[in-house]
């Protein structure tokens, strides 16, 4: 996330493309990719099923998935990957603790609002909104509720910076 919070508009828009408008499960905590990757390494060899074999069957034991918590708490699940030498596919739990959860194209629309009104303390207005998910290839909303959807994303997210 702190790619996005930097990086320029178009580059964001980018990166963004490939989100689908399903729902999209989000690591809140403070462990990096590499970290996250490490320690699910080290659960997975201290319980003798890291390597592929005992992986396999290990997730397969369990309708093909396995759930895993961090040292920090944080919960994730553990599937096999469709891919060979990455054989261990693993993401967010989505109902576990430092995971918020949202749609594809709400996460787009907070992200690309960030960047056009970063200079506005206040949240940004349903015509706002619009304008932006208009550029992005999305349909209008009607109304924006504080807890909800679009402002809920943009305040979880960068409500620090206002």
């Amino acid at each position: 996330m702190n790619f996005l919070h930097k990086a320029p508009q178009q580059e964001v828009i980018k990166k963004l493309d490939p989100i689908c408008n399903n729902y999209i499960d989000i690591y809140t905590g403070t462990q990096s990719p590499v970290e996250i990757g490490q320690s699910v390494i080290e659960i997975l060899q201290s319980i003798h099923v890291f390597e592929i074999e005992a992986f396999n069957q290990w997730v397969k034991l369990r309708k093909g998935y396995r759930q895993i918590q961090l040292d920090d708490q944080s919960e994730w699940v553990i599937r096999e990957s469709h891919e060979s030498e990455r054989y261990i596919h693993i993401h967010p739990a989505r109902t576990g603790p430092l995971v918020v959860r949202f749609k594809g194209s709400t996460l787009k629309t907070a992200y690309i609002l960030k960047i056009n009104f970063d200079e506005r303390p206040e949240l940004p207005s349903l015509e706002a909104v619009n304008k932006v998910r208009q550029q992005i290839g999305l349909s209008p909303v009607k109304k924006l509720e504080h807890d909800k959807g679009i402002l809920k994303c943009y305040t979880q997210f960068f409500a620090e910076d206002q």
